[in-house]
């Protein structure tokens, strides 16, 4: 049946055309066939002559209704389809064609993803036990999967205009193995990749990876043997300057395949490395039919002879024997080089000195020590004043073995010093400052040394640079010497009738120099002034006023608040005549003067300080 609003055919019995869906009302009185109605079929048609028809030159004519039988037929639809219909169907065909759009665009401008675990191979050759790692990067593989996709960012194709983007690709990744050598079958090996993060700024890419482990396996199984086991090693000589030497008894190598890390210069305890080279598994294979177990083996230097390099290693029973020793020399020295007027009493231990030779350091000795004694050493004649001397003994090379202890012959006393105001002299020092020096000091550049059992007081002092420096205990023993050598002086040399009468203490000077150093008799002068009365019973010269200045050099403060004089000069040696005689005395007369000669003189390299009673004279 057909719609009477837009003429569409629809089935028969349909309540709404499907074209417009207009209600459905039957045509012609019979919606149900759509047939033409009985009074139209029932007209004859009339026939019509044949030059009566038109032509297609000619228009038709028509015909009045009467004269012609009708026969209806639907009606040809001239109204535009339903938007309502309409507008459903074109929204989603629009919107299929966006999405297919879409599509098309993210498929042709996705960055690729490269997966480049897919593409790497760990590879494990040569023998178990000596086996190597290798990392492989199939870069052929991933140029022909994304190669064609790769394209530079803007920034990439100013930055790399002569390079292509896989070449760029290649420098950015890389992957490295944990271990690579000496593999045996079963290790476990890690691989980790790396990629620079500069790589997505310059090429439209990402990647996909992650870091793994790789077992070894299929390394080929290979005989060995122990390339020393036929090498006997031996050293010589004695601690810490030993020499290795070896010998080589195998079949497989040769005395020369072997090489020592170190020969000489070796001591107890420390550790060689012996090896032979390491030219690879093929090659020992090749010419030996097995693989070297390792290629190195250390040794341990034992055994030795050794140089004692610590006062503390030797023992108490070798240390008592050098005592004994010690005592023997100073005593056999003494008796037979002291004359009939000079003694040595009291010989007393006073500590030791232990040096060791630096490494580098030169010396024909590689140790030293030195047990020191003191004595009193005095004179029955006076020629010089009772001193304090210390007696170092040395003892050189000591050696420690497996039987004990030794030394290279018999100890020395080391050491010179004159006696205070004399040409006497004796071995050994009257000043323990000078022997610290001398036997520490002096040797710092090639040894090491250790000072102890009192001794080592003496590494420490302070210098005088004032009078209150000095305490008052120490300055009345030096008056009492002072006085005691002016006394002597005068017992001795005074005669004819002249006498002196009411010595006493007048002052002291302190005269510092303006340089201070080791060489402590230079330090500082300190000089006692006394003052006498001199007469002549005779009546030869006028009673007159006497200044006698006694000098001490190189005074010093040790530990414990002692003190130490490095040099008694004793009376200052200058003479002079009384007054309108022969007679002559030492010291001054005049007070000025002797300001002048002993401050004023030596005002270029000294500075000087005045006591109040001398200050009469100068200050």
């Amino acid at each position: 049946m057909f719609c009477k609003n837009c003429g569409t055919e629809n089935e028969d019995g349909a309540k709404f055309c499907r074209g417009c869906g207009t209600i459905m009302e039957e045509v012609g009185g019979n919606a149900e066939s759509g047939a033409a109605s009985p009074v139209a079929a029932a007209q004859p048609t009339t026939a019509q002559p044949a030059a009566a028809q038109p032509t297609a030159a000619q228009p038709a004519v028509a015909q009045p209704a009467a004269a012609q039988p009708t026969v209806v037929q639907p009606a040809a639809s001239k109204k535009p389809m339903n938007l309502k219909v309409l507008l459903p169907i074109i929204i989603g065909a629009c919107a299929a064609v966006i999405a297919l759009l879409v599509i098309i665009l993210v498929i042709v401008t996705a960055k690729p993803t490269i997966k480049l675990d897919d593409y790497l191979t760990i590879e494990a050759n040569g023998y178990d036990g000596y086996g190597t790692a290798t990392a492989i990067i199939d870069w052929a593989g991933i140029e022909e999967k994304y190669g064609d996709k790769l394209d530079f960012t803007s920034q990439g194709e100013k930055t790399f205009s002569w390079l292509d983007p896989m070449s760029v690709l290649q420098l950015s990744i890389s992957v490295t193995l944990d271990d690579t050598k000496g593999l045996s079958n079963g290790d476990v090996i890690t691989y980790t990749w790396h990629v620079d993060e500069e790589l997505y700024k310059y090429v439209k890419c990402n990647t996909k990876y992650s870091d793994d482990s790789y077992t070894v396996d299929g390394l080929e199984e290979v005989g060995t043997f122990d390339a020393f086991a036929d090498l006997e090693v031996n050293f010589n000589g004695i601690s810490p300057f030993a020499t290795a030497t070896y010998k080589y008894y195998g079949s497989q190598l040769t005395i020369y395949d072997f090489t020592f890390d170190k020969m000489s210069d070796l001591k107890n305890g420390d550790t060689i490395t012996v090896s032979i080279a390491d030219r690879g598994a093929d090659y020992y294979i090749e010419n030996y039919g097995m693989i070297p177990t390792s290629f190195e083996k250390e040794y341990v230097v034992s055994g030795l002879d050794e140089y004692v390099d610590s006062y503390e290693k030797l023992s108490d029973d070798f240390i008592a024997g050098l005592k004994s020793e010690t005592e023997d020399t100073i005593y056999a020295y003494t008796a037979g080089s002291y004359n009939a007027t000079s003694s040595m009493t009291d010989l007393t231990y006073a500590g030791y000195i232990f040096t060791s030779r630096k490494e580098g350091g030169y010396s024909s000795n590689y140790n030293m020590l030195y047990i020191i004694y003191s004595g009193t050493v005095s004179s029955s004649n006076g020629s010089f004043s009772t001193s304090k001397v210390y007696y170092p003994v040395r003892f050189t090379d000591i050696l420690s073995s497996e039987s004990g202890f030794s030394c290279s012959g018999n100890g020395s006393i080391v050491g010179s010093s004159n006696f205070d105001g004399s040409w006497s002299s004796t071995k050994g020092y009257i000043n323990p400052l000078i022997c610290y020096m001398d036997l520490v000091e002096a040797v710092r550049d090639n040894f090491t040394a250790e000072c102890g059992d009192g001794f080592e007081a003496y590494a420490e002092y302070d210098l005088i640079t004032t009078l209150a420096d000095i305490s008052d205990e120490y300055k009345a023993i030096l008056y009492a010497d002072a006085q005691d050598k002016i006394e002597s002086y005068i017992a001795t040399s005074y005669n004819g009738g002249s006498e002196a009468s009411d010595l006493e203490l007048l002052g002291e000077y302190l005269l510092l120099a303006k340089t201070q150093g080791t060489n402590f008799a230079s330090n500082n002068k300190y000089i006692i002034v006394y003052s006498a009365t001199v007469s002549n019973s005779q009546g030869r010269f006028d009673t007159t006023t006497v200044y006698f200045p006694v000098e001490y050099d190189g005074i010093v403060k040790l530990p414990g608040d002692e003190y130490m004089i490095t040099n008694t000069v004793g009376m200052v040696n200058n003479s002079v005549n009384f007054p309108n005689s022969f007679y002559s005395t030492r010291g001054y007369l005049d007070g000025e003067e002797m300001y002048s000669k002993l401050i004023t003189a030596n005002r270029d390299n000294y500075t000087y300080e005045v006591s109040e009673n001398l200050k009469q004279f100068g200050e």
